[in-house]
């Protein structure tokens, strides 16, 4: 092989390989988003949906079941995903018909966090939600800032709460 050949095919490896890790170092691990929606559904029902765990399978598409988890740090469940996978999450913070924040991990790692912060108004429940996600991996952190998963996965979450009081 001739030597001219071989530098140009370490240079494609490099701009392959090490490019993006490098690109994936100087990009933040963390994603955040942040959507506002009315649910015209009374606060008490908007509450009940997001804080009764048991029955998200019943709107959420993409759970398969939920197993709840108690311990002495509080309320923790295994969310089992219909994609196969498995969250583990724990209520960080709950109050009642106002705040509820949920810390969510894969196996020891945490992952991300999903808050869902409620108002009252006319006609509904104004909602702010938002989810945040945690990429330690470069590669991956690349990915995710390219994708921008974190939006579709935040808006799928949202439509399929709205559609639950749509029915």
């Amino acid at each position: 092989m001739e030597p001219l050949l071989l530098w140009i095919l370490v240079g494609v490896l490099v701009l392959l390989i090490v490019v993006p890790f490098l690109i994936g170092l100087m990009l933040s691990p963390y994603q955040r988003a942040t959507r506002v929606e009315l649910v015209k559904a009374p606060i008490d029902a908007t509450w009940g949906a997001l804080s009764d765990l048991s029955r998200q399978t019943e709107w959420r598409t993409d759970l398969k079941s939920v197993q709840l988890k108690d311990d002495d740090e509080g309320m923790r469940w295994v969310e089992n995903l219909a994609h196969g996978g498995k969250i583990t999450a724990r209520k960080q913070k709950e109050v009642l018909n106002k705040e509820i924040i949920i810390q969510l991990s894969k196996g020891s790692q945490v992952i991300g966090t999903r808050e869902a912060v409620l108002s009252a108004v006319p006609g509904g429940t104004r909602i702010t939600f938002t989810q945040t996600t945690v990429t330690k991996n470069p590669w991956q952190r690349l990915n995710m800032h390219m994708g921008s998963k974190i939006d579709k996965h935040l808006q799928s979450y949202i439509e399929q709460f709205k559609a639950r009081f749509t029915r």
